[in-house]
């Protein structure tokens, strides 16, 4: 059975970081999805993560199988929702960027585990409003956040490439 577990990401990551999210960017593409396609999130998105200790990884066997950026209090994406409304209007809620799996893990529902190890942890820190997004045709990241019992609430807009583009924005409340 494999040891699998989340620990926030180190400078060392970095190497295994990169290649996640490139090879994310071309399954997007694969799937005829234009989310990640304009260069955005980069190497910098990552080192600026990092800094900030945003950065978290997957671990599967002691190897980085998957990185997020979790960012506690008011993220500026989730401050305007349109078609739709927040449950509350909170700003101590964890917000959820930048998901990426391997393509090596695809297909073991490590992302549910991954998103499962992302809500205990900042449960366990008093955190109970989590926000995501994701492109309105990434049916693939829809279902991982379904499945972990975020509802839609309505459409944010993201800087991706020096453009606004649409993302249907879900929120999940543990209390």
């Amino acid at each position: 059975m494999s040891v699998v577990y989340m620990r926030q990401a180190q400078d060392s990551d970095l190497a295994a970081i990169d290649p996640i999210i490139e090879n994310a960017r071309i399954y997007l593409k694969q799937q005829g999805i234009n989310q990640w396609q304009l260069g955005y999130p980069n190497q910098e998105t990552i080192l600026n993560d990092l800094k900030q200790k945003h950065g978290y990884v997957l671990i599967v066997d002691k190897q980085v199988a998957g990185y997020v950026a979790v960012i506690t209090g008011e993220d500026p994406v989730y401050t305007k929702i349109e078609s739709g409304q927040w449950l509350n209007q909170s700003t101590n809620y964890v917000a959820i960027h930048r998901f990426a799996l391997s393509h090596t893990y695809r297909g073991q529902k490590l992302a549910q585990r991954f998103v499962t190890a992302i809500l205990t942890y900042f449960f366990d820190k008093d955190v109970v409003d989590f926000r995501i997004d994701t492109h309105p045709e990434n049916m693939p990241m829809q279902a991982v956040i379904k499945g972990n019992g975020f509802v839609k609430r309505g459409i944010v807009y993201i800087d991706e490439g020096h453009a606004k583009h649409v993302r249907w924005a879900y929120q999940l409340s543990l209390k």
